[in-house]
Protein backbone atom coordinates (compact mmCIF):
# COMPACT_ATOMS: atom_id res chain seq x y z
CA UNK A 1 0.00 0.00 0.00
CA UNK A 2 1.00 3.54 -0.77
CA UNK A 3 1.44 5.77 2.24
CA UNK A 4 0.37 9.10 2.18
CA UNK A 5 2.22 11.50 3.81
CA UNK A 6 1.25 14.66 4.84
CA UNK A 7 3.09 17.59 5.37
CA UNK A 8 2.37 18.97 8.43
CA UNK A 9 1.67 22.59 8.61
CA UNK A 10 4.13 24.43 10.33
CA UNK A 11 3.92 25.99 13.41
CA UNK A 12 3.36 29.74 13.93
CA UNK A 13 6.58 30.30 15.57
CA UNK A 14 8.53 28.43 12.92
CA UNK A 15 6.60 30.69 10.35
CA UNK A 16 8.67 34.26 9.14
CA UNK A 17 6.99 37.30 10.39
CA UNK A 18 6.07 38.24 6.78
CA UNK A 19 4.15 35.35 6.17
CA UNK A 20 2.31 36.24 9.39
CA UNK A 21 1.63 39.67 8.17
CA UNK A 22 -0.13 38.54 5.28
CA UNK A 23 -2.71 36.27 6.99
CA UNK A 24 -5.85 37.34 7.50
CA UNK A 25 -6.38 38.23 11.23
CA UNK A 26 -9.55 37.45 13.34
CA UNK A 27 -12.04 40.58 13.64
CA UNK A 28 -11.80 42.10 16.61
CA UNK A 29 -15.07 42.35 18.21
CA UNK A 30 -16.48 46.10 19.48
CA UNK A 31 -18.18 46.47 22.93
CA UNK A 32 -20.96 48.66 22.93
CA UNK A 33 -22.54 50.04 26.25
CA UNK A 34 -25.79 49.64 26.75
CA UNK A 35 -27.90 52.62 29.63
CA UNK A 36 -29.33 51.01 31.80
CA UNK A 37 -33.13 51.92 32.53
CA UNK A 38 -34.63 51.12 35.68
CA UNK A 39 -37.91 49.17 36.43
CA UNK A 40 -41.03 51.65 36.64
CA UNK A 41 -42.14 51.43 40.62
CA UNK A 42 -45.79 51.87 41.29
CA UNK A 43 -46.85 54.13 43.52
CA UNK A 44 -47.77 52.14 45.72
CA UNK A 45 -45.25 49.70 47.08
CA UNK A 46 -45.40 46.73 49.52
CA UNK A 47 -42.96 46.82 52.42
CA UNK A 48 -40.69 43.82 51.88
CA UNK A 49 -41.40 41.50 55.04
CA UNK A 50 -39.10 39.36 54.90
CA UNK A 51 -36.00 41.69 55.52
CA UNK A 52 -38.47 44.30 57.16
CA UNK A 53 -37.34 44.94 60.80
CA UNK A 54 -39.99 44.38 63.40
CA UNK A 55 -40.43 48.18 64.46
CA UNK A 56 -40.26 49.36 60.33
CA UNK A 57 -42.72 46.78 59.70
CA UNK A 58 -45.25 47.60 62.22
CA UNK A 59 -44.24 51.29 61.37
CA UNK A 60 -45.03 50.71 57.42
CA UNK A 61 -48.52 48.50 58.36
CA UNK A 62 -49.96 51.35 60.60
CA UNK A 63 -51.49 53.08 58.02
CA UNK A 64 -52.83 50.49 55.96
CA UNK A 65 -54.93 48.94 59.49
CA UNK A 66 -56.12 51.87 60.58
CA UNK A 67 -57.58 52.71 57.13
CA UNK A 68 -59.66 49.24 57.65
CA UNK A 69 -60.64 50.00 61.14
CA UNK A 70 -61.43 53.38 59.90
CA UNK A 71 -63.81 51.79 56.98
CA UNK A 72 -65.34 49.12 58.47
CA UNK A 73 -66.27 51.15 61.80
CA UNK A 74 -67.92 53.83 59.52
CA UNK A 75 -69.85 51.21 57.17
CA UNK A 76 -71.08 49.48 60.48
CA UNK A 77 -72.57 52.78 61.52
CA UNK A 78 -73.69 53.53 58.46
CA UNK A 79 -75.73 49.90 58.67
CA UNK A 80 -76.99 50.75 61.92
CA UNK A 81 -78.31 54.43 60.66
CA UNK A 82 -80.09 52.55 57.19
CA UNK A 83 -81.69 49.91 59.44
CA UNK A 84 -83.03 52.73 62.09
CA UNK A 85 -84.49 54.39 59.66
CA UNK A 86 -85.72 51.30 58.13
CA UNK A 87 -87.73 50.82 61.40
CA UNK A 88 -88.86 53.71 61.89
CA UNK A 89 -90.46 54.23 58.69
CA UNK A 90 -92.53 50.94 59.06
CA UNK A 91 -93.44 52.05 62.76
CA UNK A 92 -94.74 55.53 61.34
CA UNK A 93 -96.71 53.73 58.35
CA UNK A 94 -98.34 51.42 60.87
CA UNK A 95 -99.29 53.85 63.25
CA UNK A 96 -100.78 55.69 60.30
CA UNK A 97 -102.73 53.11 59.65
CA UNK A 98 -103.64 52.07 62.81
CA UNK A 99 -106.59 53.05 64.68
CA UNK A 100 -106.20 54.01 68.91
CA UNK A 101 -108.76 53.56 71.25
CA UNK A 102 -108.09 55.93 74.11
CA UNK A 103 -110.69 54.23 76.63
CA UNK A 104 -109.19 55.34 79.68
CA UNK A 105 -110.09 59.14 78.91
CA UNK A 106 -113.51 59.54 79.40
CA UNK A 107 -115.70 62.55 77.68
CA UNK A 108 -115.93 64.42 80.84
CA UNK A 109 -112.44 64.67 81.12
CA UNK A 110 -111.34 68.17 82.63
CA UNK A 111 -107.88 67.53 81.44
CA UNK A 112 -108.83 66.19 78.28
CA UNK A 113 -111.84 69.45 77.69
CA UNK A 114 -108.79 71.64 78.67
CA UNK A 115 -106.59 70.53 75.89
CA UNK A 116 -109.11 70.68 73.46
CA UNK A 117 -109.70 74.36 74.69
CA UNK A 118 -106.81 75.55 74.57
CA UNK A 119 -104.62 74.07 71.71
CA UNK A 120 -107.43 72.70 69.33
CA UNK A 121 -110.52 75.85 69.47
CA UNK A 122 -109.49 79.02 67.66
CA UNK A 123 -111.32 81.30 65.58
CA UNK A 124 -110.65 81.78 61.69
CA UNK A 125 -111.32 85.27 61.16
CA UNK A 126 -111.63 85.81 57.52
CA UNK A 127 -109.18 87.87 55.21
CA UNK A 128 -112.00 90.12 54.22
CA UNK A 129 -115.58 90.49 55.21
CA UNK A 130 -117.72 87.47 53.97
CA UNK A 131 -121.09 88.90 51.80
CA UNK A 132 -124.45 88.69 54.48
CA UNK A 133 -125.87 84.90 53.75
CA UNK A 134 -129.53 84.68 53.17
CA UNK A 135 -131.96 83.27 54.99
CA UNK A 136 -132.55 79.56 54.80
CA UNK A 137 -135.26 77.46 55.68
CA UNK A 138 -134.11 76.04 58.80
CA UNK A 139 -134.04 79.63 59.86
CA UNK A 140 -137.33 79.67 59.14
CA UNK A 141 -138.20 76.71 61.11
CA UNK A 142 -136.30 78.12 64.03
CA UNK A 143 -138.29 81.44 63.90
CA UNK A 144 -141.76 79.74 64.11
CA UNK A 145 -140.85 77.84 67.05
CA UNK A 146 -139.02 80.41 69.51
CA UNK A 147 -139.34 84.11 67.46
CA UNK A 148 -136.33 85.95 66.06
CA UNK A 149 -133.27 84.99 68.89
CA UNK A 150 -130.00 86.58 68.81
CA UNK A 151 -127.29 86.45 70.42
CA UNK A 152 -127.72 82.41 70.37
CA UNK A 153 -125.28 79.33 70.67
CA UNK A 154 -124.44 76.55 67.83
CA UNK A 155 -122.47 73.63 66.91
CA UNK A 156 -121.80 72.57 64.18
CA UNK A 157 -120.21 68.99 63.62
CA UNK A 158 -119.76 67.45 60.14
CA UNK A 159 -117.23 65.69 58.48
CA UNK A 160 -116.40 67.58 55.50
CA UNK A 161 -117.79 70.36 53.24
CA UNK A 162 -117.76 74.01 53.68
CA UNK A 163 -119.61 76.46 55.80
CA UNK A 164 -123.24 75.80 56.21
CA UNK A 165 -125.33 78.53 55.45
CA UNK A 166 -127.93 78.06 58.41
CA UNK A 167 -125.00 78.96 60.93
CA UNK A 168 -123.18 81.56 58.75
CA UNK A 169 -126.46 82.99 58.74
CA UNK A 170 -127.26 82.86 62.35
CA UNK A 171 -123.24 84.19 63.17
CA UNK A 172 -123.64 86.68 60.62
CA UNK A 173 -127.11 88.71 61.08
CA UNK A 174 -127.86 87.49 64.44
CA UNK A 175 -124.40 87.25 66.37
CA UNK A 176 -124.40 83.99 67.30
CA UNK A 177 -121.27 82.17 68.46
CA UNK A 178 -120.42 78.79 68.49
CA UNK A 179 -118.19 75.88 67.12
CA UNK A 180 -117.72 74.65 63.54
CA UNK A 181 -115.91 71.35 63.65
CA UNK A 182 -114.38 69.48 60.24
CA UNK A 183 -112.60 66.30 59.94
CA UNK A 184 -111.36 66.99 56.57
CA UNK A 185 -107.96 68.77 56.44
CA UNK A 186 -108.48 71.05 53.98
CA UNK A 187 -112.53 71.55 54.72
CA UNK A 188 -111.08 73.25 57.92
CA UNK A 189 -108.23 75.26 56.72
CA UNK A 190 -111.09 76.67 54.49
CA UNK A 191 -113.35 77.61 57.55
CA UNK A 192 -113.55 81.38 58.08
CA UNK A 193 -115.72 83.27 60.44
CA UNK A 194 -115.72 84.31 63.56
CA UNK A 195 -117.09 81.28 65.18
CA UNK A 196 -114.14 78.93 66.96
CA UNK A 197 -112.74 76.03 64.40
CA UNK A 198 -111.90 72.44 65.47
CA UNK A 199 -110.18 69.73 63.43
CA UNK A 200 -111.68 66.98 64.45
CA UNK A 201 -114.15 64.10 63.84
CA UNK A 202 -117.05 62.40 65.84
CA UNK A 203 -116.47 59.86 68.33
CA UNK A 204 -119.32 57.06 68.67
CA UNK A 205 -117.94 56.04 71.97
CA UNK A 206 -117.92 57.68 75.26
CA UNK A 207 -114.07 57.94 74.77
CA UNK A 208 -111.56 59.90 72.31
CA UNK A 209 -109.89 57.76 69.41
CA UNK A 210 -107.32 58.69 66.57
CA UNK A 211 -107.69 57.19 63.61
CA UNK A 212 -106.78 57.52 59.91
CA UNK A 213 -108.48 59.82 58.25
CA UNK A 214 -109.13 59.49 54.31
CA UNK A 215 -109.63 62.57 51.74
CA UNK A 216 -110.23 61.52 48.35
CA UNK A 217 -108.63 63.89 45.46
CA UNK A 218 -110.16 65.14 42.51
CA UNK A 219 -107.68 62.75 40.70
CA UNK A 220 -108.57 59.78 42.50
CA UNK A 221 -105.73 59.41 44.52
CA UNK A 222 -106.80 59.39 48.54
CA UNK A 223 -105.04 61.53 51.05
CA UNK A 224 -104.08 59.83 54.30
CA UNK A 225 -103.83 61.89 57.60
CA UNK A 226 -104.07 61.76 61.31
CA UNK A 227 -107.66 62.93 62.77
CA UNK A 228 -108.47 62.93 66.47
CA UNK A 229 -112.31 61.76 67.40
CA UNK A 230 -113.85 62.99 70.38
CA UNK A 231 -117.03 62.68 72.00
CA UNK A 232 -119.95 65.21 71.26
CA UNK A 233 -119.99 66.01 75.27
CA UNK A 234 -116.44 66.98 75.46
CA UNK A 235 -116.61 69.20 72.71
CA UNK A 236 -120.00 71.00 74.18
CA UNK A 237 -117.94 70.78 77.30
CA UNK A 238 -114.58 72.59 75.79
CA UNK A 239 -116.52 75.28 73.69
CA UNK A 240 -119.50 76.27 76.29
CA UNK A 241 -122.33 74.70 74.52
CA UNK A 242 -123.91 72.56 76.58
CA UNK A 243 -126.99 74.80 76.24
CA UNK A 244 -126.50 75.35 72.98
CA UNK A 245 -129.34 76.68 70.88
CA UNK A 246 -129.18 74.92 67.67
CA UNK A 247 -127.07 71.81 67.69
CA UNK A 248 -126.23 70.30 64.09
CA UNK A 249 -124.35 66.96 63.61
CA UNK A 250 -124.09 64.79 60.72
CA UNK A 251 -121.88 61.78 59.89
CA UNK A 252 -122.35 58.15 60.21
CA UNK A 253 -121.11 58.20 64.10
CA UNK A 254 -123.67 61.07 64.91
CA UNK A 255 -126.92 58.44 65.62
CA UNK A 256 -124.34 56.49 67.93
CA UNK A 257 -122.61 59.36 69.70
CA UNK A 258 -126.15 61.23 70.78
CA UNK A 259 -126.65 57.92 72.22
CA UNK A 260 -123.83 58.88 74.52
CA UNK A 261 -124.99 61.97 75.21
CA UNK A 262 -125.83 62.58 78.95
CA UNK A 263 -129.43 63.93 78.49
CA UNK A 264 -130.25 63.20 82.15
CA UNK A 265 -127.30 65.32 83.39
CA UNK A 266 -129.76 69.23 84.22
CA UNK A 267 -126.61 70.80 82.51
CA UNK A 268 -127.14 69.50 79.26
CA UNK A 269 -129.59 71.02 77.53
CA UNK A 270 -129.77 71.22 73.66
CA UNK A 271 -132.67 73.59 72.57
CA UNK A 272 -133.13 72.17 68.61
CA UNK A 273 -130.86 69.32 67.35
CA UNK A 274 -130.39 68.81 63.30
CA UNK A 275 -129.48 65.57 62.06
CA UNK A 276 -128.07 65.58 58.83
CA UNK A 277 -128.35 62.46 56.72
CA UNK A 278 -129.86 60.94 53.82
CA UNK A 279 -130.05 57.63 55.35
CA UNK A 280 -133.59 56.84 56.03
CA UNK A 281 -132.58 53.56 58.75
CA UNK A 282 -130.27 56.04 60.37
CA UNK A 283 -132.64 58.95 60.79
CA UNK A 284 -135.49 56.00 61.94
CA UNK A 285 -133.23 55.11 64.57
CA UNK A 286 -132.13 58.54 66.10
CA UNK A 287 -136.07 59.76 66.12
CA UNK A 288 -136.44 56.47 67.58
CA UNK A 289 -133.66 57.37 70.33
CA UNK A 290 -134.84 61.41 70.27
CA UNK A 291 -138.49 60.82 70.80
CA UNK A 292 -137.58 59.00 74.42
CA UNK A 293 -135.45 61.85 75.58
CA UNK A 294 -138.31 64.26 75.45
CA UNK A 295 -137.60 65.33 72.29
CA UNK A 296 -140.49 65.70 69.21
CA UNK A 297 -139.90 66.11 65.80
CA UNK A 298 -140.21 70.21 64.43
CA UNK A 299 -139.30 69.25 60.56
CA UNK A 300 -138.22 66.95 58.12
CA UNK A 301 -136.34 67.75 55.10
CA UNK A 302 -134.70 66.09 52.03
CA UNK A 303 -130.95 65.64 53.95
CA UNK A 304 -131.94 65.94 57.49
CA UNK A 305 -134.42 66.09 60.68
CA UNK A 306 -134.63 69.08 62.86
CA UNK A 307 -135.66 67.82 66.54
CA UNK A 308 -136.80 70.31 69.32
CA UNK A 309 -136.71 69.64 73.12
CA UNK A 310 -140.61 69.82 74.29
CA UNK A 311 -139.71 71.62 77.97
CA UNK A 312 -137.92 74.58 75.23
CA UNK A 313 -141.21 75.30 73.24
CA UNK A 314 -143.13 78.47 74.12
Amino acid sequence: MMKLHENPLPEASQMEPDKLKDMPQPAQKSTVTVPVVPAPTSRFSFPSLTKTPPNELYRKLLPAILFVLTFVTVMTMLLIYMDTVALGAQQFRLNMSRDYELARIPAESATLVAYVRQLHLAPRPPKSPPPAPSITDRVEVLDKLYGEIYNGTFVEFMPRGGREPTTAYLETARGWRGVVVRAAPRDFLALRGTASALHACLSPTTHPREVSYQEPESSGVSFSSRVLCLPLYTVLLAADAVTADYALIAGDSAPAALTHLPFNEPSVRLQVIEFRSTDMSARNRTTEFLLGKNYTVAAEFRDGVMYALKKSLP
